[in-house]
């Protein structure tokens, strides 16, 4: 779920945050604040308790689920990582972490999740990658790199991650790359919309 922000000049992806007693605002400087839930009546009202450094905005709100399940990561160059949401919960009430996810290629995806899902990945040549989070090992460290799930061919980059209950697809399995990652993929057809 996207939403506009207070200012309404920029949307935001929002998650649940049931179960949460902090909620945490991933921006695109690969910070990530945490707000005391008690602090706020509404999630969304988390923005207005952080400061943003200059041409920082926020890109992923959430509730931290009590540290449990994992934050995937898909960029811009074909890599999408999966790290355990152990690595965010720190000891001390900090307010801000840095380095919450690698910031070496765009960020086009980001979301908590509680067991692994099926993905759909769609490249700027219209290539298409469905693959579970299952073949992702996950990883301690926010920045990791990533697994290489989407192989570029032609200078293409990864342009969208979708969840593919989000997707139209008339038969998902065509996309599907069950055995390993590192795909070109398969065009997309007509008919279907990631």
């Amino acid at each position: 779920m996207t939403r506009a922000t207070p200012s309404g000049t920029a949307t935001i992806k929002v998650g649940d945050d049931s179960n949460s007693s902090e909620i945490l605002v991933f921006t695109s400087l690969s910070n990530v604040y945490k707000v005391q839930k008690k602090e706020v009546l509404e999630k969304v009202q988390a923005l207005q308790k952080i400061d943003l450094e200059p041409g920082e905005r926020p890109v992923y709100l959430t509730g931290e689920k009590r540290y449990k399940g994992f934050l995937v990561v898909a960029f811009e160059n074909g890599k999408i990582g999966k790290i355990s949401m152990e690595s965010y919960q720190t000891e001390y009430a900090r307010k801000k972490l840095r380095n919450a996810f690698n910031g070496e290629s765009r960020l086009i995806f980001i979301e908590l999740i509680e067991r692994d899902i099926d993905l759909v990945a769609l490249s700027s040549i219209k290539k298409v990658v469905l693959f579970n989070t299952s073949l992702i090992n996950a990883v301690e460290s926010r920045t990791t790199k990533g697994v290489q799930v989407m192989k570029p061919k032609a200078g293409s980059v990864m342009v969208k991650v979708n969840r593919m209950e989000n997707t139209k697809l008339a038969d998902p399995e065509y996309y599907r790359k069950s055995d390993s990652l590192n795909a070109i993929g398969f065009y997309l057809k007509p008919e279907d919309e990631v």
